[in-house]
């Protein structure tokens, strides 16, 4: 088993049409004590510092703009390290991302203590989706040097790829066999996984909350319970996973 991560492993930085609803509706899936908003724009719970931006006005895709940062030790030898391996970037006032793709780097830095939030303790995973099974392998285990740890088939038509950064499970959907030309969006978050010590106790909660959800079913993964979070405010497709 892999130790948690001293630092955020990545930065998810979600593009959301309301930001102040966003950060309550987040407050109660993750018991934060704090919420993203202007004066404290990101909260940190175990491997992963969420910040919510306001999507662009008039952006009928909000989730396209989405970005997620990997942590760097050396900010400025990551950046140069992307540059030669082909990957153009732009600078953010967080580090520096992907001009074709929502990814990029940002400084591993201590952001204070991790959010207390009891049965939530981190990300399981993020969920991206390509257009192209080789761009997939290509971006996220040669670019970013994600440890690539399995491919298998997803049905009829798709792969399921794994990828870990640490303590971070990254999943790419990609179509079964590469297709030539890439589309305009050829890769983009498509979810997230928060990580539960106890999946009943927390459906529990939200549920008291008056969060949608679903029912608590079997997870894909052997030995774990999911559960989907049925709120277009957070952003993002949103599960609950944890132990059965």
């Amino acid at each position: 088993m892999i130790p948690p991560n001293p630092f955020p492993t990545a930065i998810v930085e979600l593009a959301c049409a309301d930001p102040a609803l966003a950060a309550r509706t987040h407050a109660s899936l993750l018991g934060l004590s704090g919420t993203p908003d202007a004066d404290s724009p990101a909260v940190v719970l175990g491997n992963t510092e969420l910040r919510l931006r306001q999507a662009p006005a008039g952006d009928a895709d909000a989730e396209a703009d989405h970005r997620v940062y990997f942590t760097a030790d050396d900010l400025p030898a990551m950046h140069r390290l992307l540059v030669r391996r082909g990957f153009p970037v732009v600078e953010s006032t967080l580090g520096v991302f992907g001009e074709t793709a929502p990814l990029g780097v940002a400084a591993r830095e201590a952001v204070g203590e991790s959010t207390h939030a009891g049965d939530v303790t981190g990300m399981d995973h993020l969920v991206f989706t390509c257009d192209n099974r080789d761009r997939a392998v290509a971006l996220f285990g040669g670019v970013f040097g994600l440890d690539f740890r399995l491919d298998q088939p997803l049905g009829d038509n798709a792969r399921q790829l794994f990828f870990r950064a640490a303590d971070l499970i990254v999943e790419v959907v990609t179509a079964a066999t590469s297709t030539e030309p890439p589309t305009p969006a050829a890769t983009s978050l498509w979810g997230v996984a928060w990580r539960s010590t106890d999946v009943e106790v927390t459906h529990a909660r939200l549920s008291s909350a008056g969060l949608a959800l679903s029912e608590i079913r079997t997870g894909r993964k052997k030995g774990t319970r999911i559960f989907t979070v049925r709120e277009r405010a957070l952003g993002t497709r949103t599960v609950i996973i944890g132990p059965a």
